[in-house]
């Protein structure tokens, strides 16, 4: 049965909250557009922002009980642990520097998070929501969106079941064209991206290279476990990085690489990948998701396109619409909403719960861990190892 429009005979709706969000939100409409895509969600409570009448607004608009429109995350935090019928997660859409409080508090009142990338700004942070985590078996998912798409979970299948041979090498380029033209015209939603404070240590690292990053892990199956990075600053007025080009050395010592920039003329959402084994490689682009493209050695050149019967078996299961019928980056996100749902109705046993493993508070960890270590890289101008975490 599709994930997003299997709807009889009916699933119940978990009932959430959200920590952000309210009007001039980048991101948060997208996401409540995906939760009532997958229709496994329904938003009872919120801190829509830190303006009291920005957050009445929101939460009006969204039809929340006023009782349960609060007015700092702490307080409903608190609030919701208290009553009979607390939610069952917590939506966390905030600016990164406004991740690991929200986080904290809402692991320690024992309600599940799900939380957008990158978890928090520090590795020390990130560390302290694994411990909390760890010690009450709390759900911490986070939102990388693009592992929804069934292409790309398509190409995963190919890769670990085989079909590529020997993984010799992992490619992925992730590249933004809305800071080529300048700081001076940058609205609020994207200036605070290159402010140490608030985006972290890394600005296109964090934001879209951590994206990168977590795909070719999620494909390959196989771990980092060292890099060597050079952070560069193309864009007059921009005081941290927009262009990364990231060295890879993954398990089995398997090498790779990554590009990510936000001063790329001519790129929208240009997510790339291309993984090379020894019988075939594998590529696919977020600006073309409906195909994948496989080429063996020797022979022609294969296109596979999504809801065609020669997908992968699981991949099916994850595809809304027929074949011909374009599915895009809010159904991919839909289908990363119907797995957490999947995942937090089996309770206890929420990490085994779907076919497909869903990115939880471990690769959060990992996304922090990247632009740590890509520091480090970038200030020795030499390799260095991967954090144990």
């Amino acid at each position: 049965m599709a994930v997003l429009t299997g709807d009889i005979p009916a699933k119940r709706k978990l009932k959430v909250g959200m920590v952000g969000g309210g009007k001039g939100a980048f991101f948060a409409s997208y996401h409540r557009a995906a939760m009532r895509l997958c229709d496994r969600f329904e938003i009872v409570a919120g801190a829509f922002s830190s303006d009291p009448a920005t957050g009445r607004e929101a939460g009006e608009a969204l039809g929340v009980d006023p009782t349960r429109i609060y007015s700092t995350f702490a307080h409903m935090a608190l609030a919701e642990k208290a009553r009979p019928d607390p939610i069952e997660a917590v939506v966390i859409v905030t600016p990164n520097f406004l991740h690991f409080e929200p986080c904290r508090l809402f692991l320690e009142a024992g309600i599940p998070v799900i939380c957008d990338k990158p978890l928090v700004n520090s590795l020390d942070e990130a560390l302290e929501l694994v411990r909390i985590a760890r010690q009450r078996n709390t759900f911490l998912a986070m939102t990388y969106t693009y592992l929804g798409y069934p292409m790309v979970r398509d190409a995963r299948s190919r890769i670990q079941g085989g079909e590529l041979g020997e993984i010799r090498f992992l490619y992925v380029e992730y590249l933004l064209e809305w800071l080529a033209p300048g700081v001076e015209h940058l609205g609020k939603s994207l200036a605070w991206r290159g402010e140490p404070a608030k985006a972290g240590p890394t600005a296109a690292l964090g934001d879209v290279g951590t994206h990168a990053f977590n795909l070719l892990e999620f494909l390959s199956g196989r771990r980092c476990t060292g890099l060597n990075a050079k952070l560069t600053s193309t864009v007059p007025g921009w005081a941290m990085d927009d262009t990364n080009v990231v060295q890879l050395e993954f398990e089995g010592g398997v090498d790779g690489l990554l590009w990510a920039s936000l001063a790329a003329p001519g790129h929208r959402n240009g997510l790339r990948f291309k993984v090379i084994g020894s019988k075939a490689s594998v590529e696919w682009c977020q600006e073309a998701p409906e195909t994948l493209r496989f080429a063996p050695t020797g022979e022609a050149e294969r296109i596979y396109r999504r809801g065609q019967s020669d997908n992968c078996a699981q991949t099916l299961a994850f595809t809304s619409l027929p074949a011909g019928n374009s599915e895009g980056y809010l159904e991919a996100l839909a289908v990363l909403y119907a797995d957490f749902a999947q995942a937090l109705e089996a309770g206890p046993a929420w990490r085994s719960a779907t076919v497909v493993p869903i990115p939880d508070i471990q690769e959060g960890v990992r996304g922090v861990a990247l632009s740590q270590a890509c520091v480090e890289s970038n200030r020795t101008r030499g390799w260095v190892p991967f954090p144990q975490v």
